[in-house]
């Protein structure tokens, strides 16, 4: 996520966060030890917490204060506390700085440091963590001019996901930009297409227009044609081209080619319904029935997926494909940086918990880029992360890492070892290949609950009492982490 929010409102919203994580109370040491923050301070964040929830809640979330029991944060079930997120983020100086910029209502910085009762120095502390987001998207931030300087397609995309990011499509932060009119240019596009779009991409989408028209009403214009590769002189186009320019007239802005084709072009490079996008595709072929840049390279990855995943290729639904256009329509024109590592924690953690899959898509990406579709595979902070989701949701991972046998020997009988079998296997499965052996087949674990002590050379042995206790759960992840890491270096 971009890093919108202030530091003591980041703390305050990391506590939210944390409180928010399960309904229970919790001890000021816990809260503080799993924030690194001193108690002192946590007392502090709590009370400035509480006033906050206060004012933006009307008493649907609060927070329970008890000497004897903790501390725990109660809510109404309806209630998202992302509408807190939006709040804390709207009162930041990160957001009033961007805002600015992108209305530009404010020439110069110290005109800004005057409005806002601060000095420069501490202004540009508070936009440092910005900076590394900003150069995701290719970006420069000049502060002390108020300016974003780079590609005018970037300047967009990025004030796409600043707003996004706090609104989530539900506030309206364009003052100039009436929000109906916007609707109703969805609206002849999505009839020109014929073809249906959710209310949330409505409004992901509507956002994009809204930022566009802001930026072309301060004369910042896109004036180049996108390249003939894209493949964007095609039918769909020509069906949707007059409700795009009604919308430029009825703004009050200048029909130019390239900004309507960009408006198309969004179409293509963000999940705005696969109905619409297995459309757009089938049209990005030229007359010829060749297939477009994007398209190629969508070729080009699965050549060489089926190199690095040979037993995955022909398992992929059609809608894998599908994705895979999309992300490549994305990278052939537009880099910026991706949330899914905060919204998919394994994402973080996929190269430990999936080795030999990590190794193999990390040798699978950088045999993309020498090919003349290249351009497609470059931004690698946005691609990589959605390459190894699709993977994830069509593919069982676990099955790409080196496989552990494991064998049961106890007095259980066979109906409770069976039970026992599944319930590791179901425990287990999205980490771990796993199959269960019997001697004299090779085994790798052996599980036995018998008290005689059993150890056999070539294998590890997991003692268990009559029915696996919570430590002994832990004990198997343990010992399965290992064999899979003595596996995964053997090989």
């Amino acid at each position: 996520m971009l890093p919108i929010l202030d530091k003591p409102l980041q703390k305050e919203y990391a506590l939210l966060s944390l409180l928010d994580s399960a309904d229970r109370y919790f001890s000021c040491q816990e809260l503080a030890q799993t924030l690194q923050l001193s108690e002192r301070t946590i007392h502090k964040y709590l009370q400035n917490l509480t006033t906050h929830l206060k004012s933006c809640s009307k008493g649907e979330i609060t927070i329970e204060r008890s000497t004897a029991l903790g501390i725990r944060l109660h809510r109404s079930p309806w209630l998202n506390i992302h509408t807190v997120y939006a709040q804390f983020a709207k009162e930041s100086l990160t957001y009033s700085f961007f805002h600015t910029i992108f209305l530009e209502t404010v020439d110069t910085t110290t005109s800004f440091c005057l409005t806002n009762y601060l000095s420069p120095a501490s202004l540009y502390r508070s936009l440092a963590p910005m900076r590394e987001a900003i150069t995701a998207f290719s970006l420069n931030l000049d502060a002390a001019n108020m300016r974003l300087n780079g590609e005018e397609m970037q300047l967009r995309y990025f004030f796409n996901n600043f707003y996004l990011q706090i609104y989530r499509g539900y506030g309206w932060p364009f003052p100039a930009i009436p929000r109906q009119r916007i609707m109703n240019t969805i609206e002849d596009i999505l009839n020109a297409l014929d073809f249906p779009m959710t209310i949330s991409e409505r409004k992901h989408f509507s956002y994009w227009l809204a930022v566009i028209a802001q930026r072309m009403s301060l004369r910042h214009y896109l004036t180049t044609p996108l390249p003939a590769e894209l493949g964007l002189d095609n039918e769909a186009y020509a069906a949707c081209l007059p409700a795009i320019q009604r919308f430029f007239q009825r703004s009050h802005l200048p029909v130019i080619e390239a900004e309507c084709q960009f408006v198309f072009y969004l179409l293509y490079a963000f999940p705005f319904g696969m109905s619409v996008q297995q459309r757009l595709f089938a049209a990005a072929r030229d007359s010829r029935g060749f297939d477009c840049l994007p398209l190629t390279a969508t070729d080009h990855f699965m050549a060489v997926f089926a190199r690095y995943f040979s037993d995955w290729i022909g398992m992929g639904a059609p809608s894998f494909r599908q994705k895979l256009h999309r992300l490549h329509f994305h990278g052939a024109l537009l880099s910026g940086s991706s949330d899914l590592l905060e919204r998919y924690p394994f994402l973080k953690t996929y190269q430990t918990t999936y080795p030999a899959f990590a190794s193999r898509m990390k040798k699978l990406y950088e045999a993309l880029a020498p090919h003349p579709c290249g351009r497609c595979f470059t931004d690698v902070r946005y691609l990589l992360p959605h390459y190894i989701l699709l993977c994830s949701q069509y593919f069982d991972l676990a099955a790409s890492e080196p496989l552990l046998t494991l064998s049961l020997l106890t007095d259980y009988g066979p109906i409770y070892e069976e039970k026992i079998k599944q319930e590791i296997i179901s425990r287990f499965r999205d980490e771990f290949h796993l199959k269960f052996v019997t001697p004299p087949a090779h085994y790798d674990l052996l599980i036995t609950n018998l008290p005689a002590p059993i150890k056999t050379p070539g294998h590890l042995t997991l003692s268990i009492h009559t029915a696996f206790n919570q430590r002994e759960w832990n004990l198997l992840e343990q010992l399965l982490k290992k064999l899979q890491a003595n596996l995964f270096s053997s090989h």
